[in-house]
């Protein structure tokens, strides 16, 4: 959690506009409202981005309020309900984002009482919404009147709106005893409907569920008689076409049916009831053929389905065939507008249970399959892992012949780059399957900025021999991006691809925003169905920079590089490298002492178990910043491990193979011995030994009369039985494979 909010404390040292609250966090469609920007660097000429459908009017700061910015917001009267971003622009740089909820009734703010209130209910009327922040421990209680028989929803927009709460609702009689009580009746938020029986007073509750302490604690609590649905069906559909969507579950007495406008181009849009104030639901747009609820799935298409109803299984046939590659991929709780919990079974022909995986290591389950021999069709079972079912668990469910797959995902939502600076962008990939090396790149990258490092190692890399969840574990890569002196970056947005070298790419997705959520086992809050990929933008140079001398190493294993660097300004601590990839067998030390103050070196040792790799080396310092510790960081650093030396075939011809021997100019290794192994039966080939002053070779085999015809598979292992290091030890490189053919006689 340290590490996903660090851009926060540098963009706020930096003068860079950070914002910490608004108020109000929503208001009503149709009205008037003076938006409070609170936060640091909020300058008077700074401008609001934001996509609400509103005129904003930029209002004088009151003097002395230098954290305190306003805005005049008239929403229009035809305002969509929903959630809204919002940052700050400054020639300094850009704000985090932050969500303003439109909404359709009247709003008040909760009162701010005085000690002596602090026991007292605060008064409101209904239909309402109640604008409030808890602190840790607070119980907001309000007293509202009731009809006999009128029947009210009331819930709580929190963690729907960014807001770090896991808020509770309970609704108490007059007499003080409690009627009722919800904690997550709408994801993470409450909500009720309840029926007063009895007309009166009534007092309802709002607290945090763990009475926690949290930075973000804001809520909206929303208390009228009003329609809302749990879920929609399907979950998405191929953009540009036209679709029936059901809104359904909730207190709706049939579904409504939409048809809503497909032709965004973003990955999702919002879909919510007519002249009801619930937040929309999200539905997923796709370029990919779209299916309803069938018997058979179709290679490539979509099919939407739904576990309506407790215990409910869903299964599908799939035609395959014995060595082809699958993947099984399910969308449902990742795009926020279902409650499952999915799993995914495949069955042969027979009934026989072949594999299962459930949402081991991200929202949803996806993973590769090979399909065995003897298997002609697949049956594909979708359900949810804790057996519910319902209005609100619908998924999407594909189907893909390729290879072993991953995603990728951006780990910070928005960068300022210090002009002339270098600032980090961490990417996670999680494997589905695929467990070899990738790539990060950038895309679209403006003129004067920069990009370097992305190399993330295969997961062999990592001598992880931990045989759990393999091929399926979550693996970290790093760019730099540093940006010229003279750079400019307005909004800038960028899009980051990991690629497979000469193979598949995959685009990460961004965060949107992120929201730190206290307390153990909490998943920060995230924003990623806003469509932001990366936005950056450029703010003041830093008063340090920090580079190593060359943005490229290589070397042999068993040996150690230093990797020296220099240093413009005043660090207040060492320099440090980071490994931003998995390596094993790899040790970072300390250089030594500098014959200058302003340079030095970080030693990154190997020995020969350290495995031939590519990773990145980032070098990162501290200075003081406006007596504040801040964190400055080199372009990345590209590292090769590579072997002492490579065995290379130049041809085989049938039963000889010639070759060359490749030494690295470290080697100190002398001869090289080569065995042709895996050998068939009557068929032999002599060892071979390649001197230090030779390079070329030749391995000669022979067939007796009774071999078999016929081309195999063999492998051509080599050691160098002396290093020439201090330690007598062999070394081995990986074997090399190739084909023997024996001719028929």
């Amino acid at each position: 959690m340290k590490r996903l909010f660090l851009f926060l404390l540098a963009a706020a040292l930096h003068a860079a506009p950070v914002i910490r609250d608004i108020a109000p966090h929503g208001a009503q469609r149709g009205k008037s409202v003076t938006l409070h920007i609170k936060g640091s660097g909020l300058k008077a000429g700074a401008r609001l981005q934001t996509t609400l459908p509103a005129s904003i009017s930029r209002l004088v700061p009151v003097a002395g309020m230098e954290s305190d910015l306003p805005f005049l917001i008239t929403l229009n009267a035809d305002a969509p309900v929903g959630l809204y971003p919002v940052r700050i622009l400054t020639n300094d740089g850009m704000s985090n984002l932050v969500l303003f909820s439109v909404g359709d009734l009247p709003e008040i703010e909760k009162h701010v009482k005085t000690k002596e209130e602090r026991d007292k209910a605060q008064a409101i009327s209904v239909p309402v919404i109640v604008n409030g922040n808890l602190a840790e421990a607070e119980l907001d209680d309000y007293l509202f009147t009731a009809k006999a028989g009128q029947k009210l929803v009331c819930e709580v927009e929190a963690r729907r709106a960014g807001s770090a709460l896991d808020p509770v609702i309970e609704i108490f009689d007059g007499a003080g005893k409690m009627m009722v009580r919800n904690d997550d009746g709408a994801g993470i938020d409450p909500r009720v409907e309840y029926t007063f029986a009895k007309a009166g007073q009534y007092k309802l509750r709002v607290h945090d569920a763990r009475y926690s302490d949290q930075g973000v604690n804001f809520y909206r609590l929303k208390i009228g008689s009003y329609s809302f649905a749990e879920g929609l069906y399907p979950l998405g559909w191929k953009r540009g076409q036209t679709v029936e969507v059901e809104l359904g579950g909730g207190n709706l007495a049939t579904p409504l049916k939409l048809k809503p406008s497909t032709d965004a181009k973003a990955a999702t849009i919002s879909v919510g009831l007519p002249n009801s104030p619930s937040l929309p639901l999200q539905f997923a747009l796709s370029d990919k053929e779209e299916m309803l609820e069938s018997e058979r799935l179709k290679p490539g298409a979509i099919m939407n389905g739904r576990i309506a109803k407790p215990g409910e299984v869903d299964k599908y046939k799939l035609a395959v065939k014995p060595g082809e590659q699958w993947v099984f991929e399910l969308s449902a709780s990742s795009l926020g507008s279902s409650l499952l919990d999915g799993l995914i079974t495949l069955y042969d022909e027979k009934g026989k249970k072949l594999a299962s995986r459930d949402d081991t290591a991200s929202a949803d389950p996806a993973f590769p399959f090979t399909v065995p021999a003897g298997v002609k069709e697949l049956t594909v079972a979708v359900e949810d892992l804790l057996g519910r079912g319902g209005a609100a668990y619908a998924y999407r469910l594909e189907a893909r012949q390729e290879p072993p797959d991953f995603i990728a995902s951006i780990n910070v939502p928005f960068l300022n780059v210090p002009a002339g600076g270098t600032v980090q962008v961490p990417v996670t990939v999680q494997r589905r399957g695929y467990e070899g090396p990738l790539k990060l790149k950038v895309l679209n990258l403006p003129k004067g900025f920069h990009t370097a490092g992305g190399n993330i190692p295969a997961e062999a890399a990592a001598q992880n021999f931990n045989e759990t969840n393999a091929g399926f574990r979550a693996a970290r890569g790093v760019l730099t991006i540093t940006a010229d002196a003279d750079a400019k970056a307005d909004f800038t947005e960028l899009t980051i691809a990991a690629e497979v070298p000469e193979g598949m790419r995959r685009i990460a997705q961004g965060l949107g925003a992120i929201v730190a959520v206290r307390g153990v086992n909490q998943r920060a809050f995230t924003a990623s169905w806003l469509n932001i990929s990366l936005p950056i933008a450029v703010t003041k140079p830093l008063p340090i920079s920090l580079a190593a001398a060359s943005p490229y190493a290589r070397f042999m294993q068993g040996f150690e590089y230093p990797l020296e660097y220099k240093v413009k300004g005043k660090a207040t601590g060492k320099v440090r490298g980071t490994v931003t990839g998995a390596v094993g067998n790899l040790r970072i030390l300390d250089g030594g002492k500098s014959k200058t103050p302003d340079s030095g070196a970080i030693l990154v040792n190997t020995n020969f178990g350290t495995p031939v790799t590519t990773f990145d080396m980032i070098l990162e310092a501290t200075t003081d910043i406006d007596g504040m510790p801040t964190q400055v960081s080199s372009p990345a650093v590209e590292i090769e491990i590579v072997a002492g030396y490579q065995v290379r075939l130049d041809s085989a011809d049938k039963m000889v193979f010639k070759g060359t021997i490749y030494r690295e100019p470290t080697f100190l290794g002398s001869t090289v011995k080569l065995t042709v192994q895996d050998l068939p039966d009557n068929v032999t080939c002599p060892t071979v030994e390649v001197p230090a002053a030779e390079k070329r070779f030749t391995i000669a085999c022979t067939a007796a009369p009774q071999a078999a015809a016929g081309t195999y598979d063999v492998r051509i292992t080599s050691v160098a039985p002396e290093t020439g290091q201090r330690t007598k030890e062999e070394y081995k490189i990986g074997d090399v494979n190739a084909k023997l053919t024996v001719a028929a006689r």
